[in-house]
C-alpha cells in the first residue's frame, strides 16, 4: 500500500531519486478546472513532497483532498511572498522538499512563484518544473488565431491613467494578445477592449475545461454582446495581421481554416463554426463555406493518400 499521508518514506525516496539528491524545488502545475486533468507526474510529486507552498491553502486543500493526499501548506502569495521565499529556502536546504503550487495552472505565469524560484535558484537549490495545465495556452489553442507570436499583458489595471496606458498599448500591439479579468470587470474591459482594437477579432472565454465552459466571439468592428459573469475570463485578440480593410487583398484562407477546426473540435456544427469563423474574421459566410469546402477537400486527399 502506497503512503499517501505523510513523507515519504526512504525507500520510497531511493525509489523515486530522493535519496543522495541535493535541495529541490519543484515548480507544479495544476488543474484550472477540471481535477482529472492534474498530471500523473505531480500527483506523485505531491504525494511524496514533505510540505506544499500554495498561492491560496484552501484551494489547494480542495484539490489535494480530492486525491486524499494530507500535506503541511504553507501560503506563499504575492504579499508574503518575499519573506516566505526565504524560510523554505532555509527548509530545503534542510533536506525538505518543497512542491510550489498556484491556484490554478502553472506557477509564476500571472500567478505568484517567480520570487521563491528565484530565491531558490540562488541558494543553491535544484528547480524542477512539473509542467501541465495554462490558461494562457489552453484559450490560444481553442481561438484558431496563428499563435507563433503572442504576447500576455496580464490583467488591465482598474483605472486611472495606468489603465488608459494599458488601453494605448493594446491598441498599438500587433501580435496577437492575451488577458485575463474578472467577471464583474469583463463587460467594461471588452468595451474598452474592442474600442482599442476595432478591426481585430476578439474571442472570450470562461470557465475554461470546467462545465459551464463558454467561447464568446466578437467580431471586427461590433460591439460585444452581454456577457454571463461566471467564472474567471480569458480574452484573446486576434493578430493585426488578420483584420480586414477596405480594398485589401488579405488571404485569410489559413486563418478561416485554423478557428473553423478549432470551434468544430469544441462541439460546434458546421453550420455554427462558419458563421462564427465568418463574423469573427469578417469575412461572408459563403466565402467561409468555399474555404471549408476547399480544406476538407485537401484534407481528404492528404488522409487518402497515406499509406
Amino acid at each position: 500500500m502506497e503512503n499517501t499521508s505523510g513523507p515519504p518514506t526512504p525507500a520510497a525516496r531511493a525509489a523515486h531519486g530522493f535519496a543522495g539528491q541535493a535541495p529541490v524545488l519543484y515548480v507544479v502545475a495544476t488543474p484550472i478546472g477540471n481535477l482529472e486533468d492534474l498530471s500523473f507526474r505531480a500527483l506523485r510529486i505531491l504525494r511524496e513532497v514533505d510540505l506544499v507552498a500554495a498561492e491560496d491553502t484552501r484551494r489547494t486543500l480542495k484539490l489535494l483532498t480530492h486525491y486524499e493526499i494530507r500535506k503541511p501548506l504553507i501560503s506563499v502569495r504575492e504579499h508574503n511572498e518575499a519573506r516566505e521565499s526565504a524560510r523554505l529556502c532555509t527548509r530545503m536546504l534542510n533536506g525538505e522538499r518543497v512542491a510550489l503550487v498556484s491556484d490554478a495552472g502553472t506557477p509564476g505565469i500571472a500567478d505568484p512563484g517567480a520570487r521563491l524560484v528565484r530565491a531558490a535558484r540562488d541558494a543553491g537549490i535544484r528547480v524542477v518544473p512539473v509542467p501541465g495545465p495554462s490558461a494562457v495556452t489552453t484559450a490560444l489553442s481553442i481561438s484558431g488565431f496563428p499563435t507563433e507570436l503572442f504576447v500576455l499583458l496580464g490583467c488591465p489595471p482598474r483605472g486611472g491613467q495606468a489603465r488608459q496606458n494599458w488601453l494605448n498599448d493594446l491598441s498599438h500591439e500587433s501580435r496577437v494578445c492575451v488577458f485575463f479579468e474578472a467577471p464583474h470587470f469583463i463587460e467594461r474591459t471588452a468595451r474598452e477592449a474592442r474600442s482599442a482594437c476595432t478591426d481585430r477579432p476578439i474571442i472570450i472565454v470562461s470557465e475554461l475545461t470546467k462545465i459551464h465552459e463558454n467561447l464568446a466571439v466578437i467580431p471586427i468592428n461590433e460591439a460585444p454582446a452581454d456577457l454571463k459573469d461566471r467564472g474567471e475570463f480569458v480574452v484573446v485578440i486576434g493578430p493585426r495581421s488578420v483584420k480586414m480593410r477596405s480594398g485589401d487583398q488579405v488571404d485569410a484562407s489559413r486563418d478561416a481554416e485554423l478557428l473553423y477546426d478549432s470551434l468544430t473540435s469544441r462541439a460546434q456544427t458546421d453550420e455554427e463554426a462558419i458563421q462564427l469563423t465568418s463574423r469573427a474574421l469578417g469575412i461572408a459566410d459563403q466565402a467561409v463555406r468555399k474555404i471549408v469546402k476547399k480544406h476538407k477537400i485537401s484534407v481528404k486527399r492528404h488522409t487518402e493518400s497515406v499509406p
